[in-house]
């Protein structure tokens, strides 16, 4: 390949955006965003690279592993952020210390993970979210799912599901049958590859009781209303479970009043693959995406390795997966007509008025470069895209 090609490429993992498409995001971003502050979230925003020590604890080892690393000019390690959740912690604890609580948080930006090689996997992704700090209460956790499943419906989105689970569900079972904490690592993993065939085959090698194995096998199924809960709490031994599960019944009952449950699946075998989630974790489907469009939980541990511990709970929207559903439906936001202002001969400065006024009044606005008769500057108008052509000569009444 020659260098002249070589420059043209952009490496693997990210991608441009054209004008349109560019703008339709743009658009999306704030969209989301208005939603947000409808719920009384306040916007901040973090830099693009923390350091690393502010991450590699509280992530899992294979998320550690796709951090982008660099060294600054003293030679300390930084990462680009692979994550929101823990610069808001850090926020909260440096700069909110003192705010009233609970606190209403959101943000938009990009996220930076490396991708080990995977053909077509995005490595720069753009998020909007919110942390909701100083509550534990279910209410808290059903204001954030209500609230994604009101971002959704604002965007457009007339179908599809959020699934509901807990992170101590699966957990507290596997704990309660003797299970050793190796094999429950990698039993998690499989359930949060659905890897539900390796699932069975690493379940039947272990040396548990049948009545463990067939518990541990039937928590793929445990998805549905409210009703899955009582049959959750009879595959575990000893009420181990008994909190989650109570838990959960009293967000569901949040949401009903929410009106937000015809949206919602229980699925107690949900797992999110990040150390620091303690509780209710949920995620957003859509039908013919292979992944989810959101996801968020609980993490009542975190703030506490910043400062005070606290309380805590949000999501974030990808907004580069609902980008690509509104696409495929044409449902993206349409941009404002463009208008074309032509002139003729010493009517130069009257067309940039014009365009001024027209801009001021919500209108984009193209003027052309040079002066042209009528008849061209009309044709340059439509060759350009535009939808109205004001033309100026200088005649009474014109333009």
């Amino acid at each position: 390949m020659n260098e002249k090609l070589r420059r043209l490429l952009t490496p693997e993992g990210v991608r441009d955006l054209l004008p349109e498409l560019a703008g339709q995001k743009r658009e999306l971003e704030k969209r989301i965003q208005a939603s947000f502050s409808r719920w009384g979230y306040g916007e901040v925003s973090t830099p693009a690279f923390e350091y690393s020590a502010n991450f590699v604890d509280e992530m899992k080892a294979e998320l550690t592993d796709k951090l982008y690393r660099f060294l600054d000019e003293r030679g300390r390690t930084l990462v680009l952020r692979p994550d929101f959740t823990l610069p808001l912690a850090r926020v909260v604890a440096t700069h909110l210390a003192a705010s009233p609580l609970p606190l209403r948080l959101c943000y938009g930006g990009d996220i930076y993970r490396y991708a080990h090689g995977q053909q077509g996997k995005q490595r720069v992704v753009t998020q909007a979210g919110v942390e909701l700090i100083g509550s534990g209460c279910a209410g808290a956790d059903a204001e954030v799912i209500a609230l994604a499943v009101d971002v959704l419906l604002e965007l457009g989105l007339a179908e599809f599901t959020f699934c509901l689970g807990h992170a101590g569900f699966l957990e507290r079972m596997l704990t309660a049958y003797g299970v050793a904490a190796a094999e429950r690592e990698t039993i998690k993993f499989y359930f949060n590859n659905k890897d539900f065939v390796a699932l069975k085959m690493l379940v039947q090698s272990l040396a548990l009781s049948e009545k463990a194995k067939e518990a541990i096998l039937r928590v793929p199924g445990l998805r549905g209303g409210k009703e899955i809960l009582a049959e959750a709490a009879g595959l575990v031994p000893g009420g181990a479970a008994d909190e989650p599960l109570r838990l959960l019944a009293e967000v569901w009952e949040v949401l009903a009043d929410y009106g937000a449950t015809k949206f919602i699946t229980l699925d107690l075998g949900l797992v999110r693959m990040l150390d620091y989630y303690t509780g209710m974790v949920f995620e957003g489907y859509t039908g013919g995406l292979g992944y989810a469009l959101c996801g968020g939980g609980r993490y009542d541990q975190l703030l506490g390795h910043f400062g005070p511990q606290r309380p805590a709970v949000g999501f974030a929207i990808n907004v580069d997966h609902v980008l690509k559903v509104l696409q495929r439906g044409r449902e993206l936001p349409a941009g404002s007509a463009l208008a074309f202002v032509g002139y003729g001969k010493a009517q130069r400065a009257a067309a940039f008025a014009k365009a001024a006024l027209l801009r001021q009044a919500g209108e984009r606005v193209l003027v052309d470069v040079e002066e042209r008769p009528q008849e061209a500057a009309l044709a340059e108008g439509e060759r350009l895209g535009a939808a109205k052509v004001v033309y100026l000569d200088g005649r009474a009444g014109n333009g």
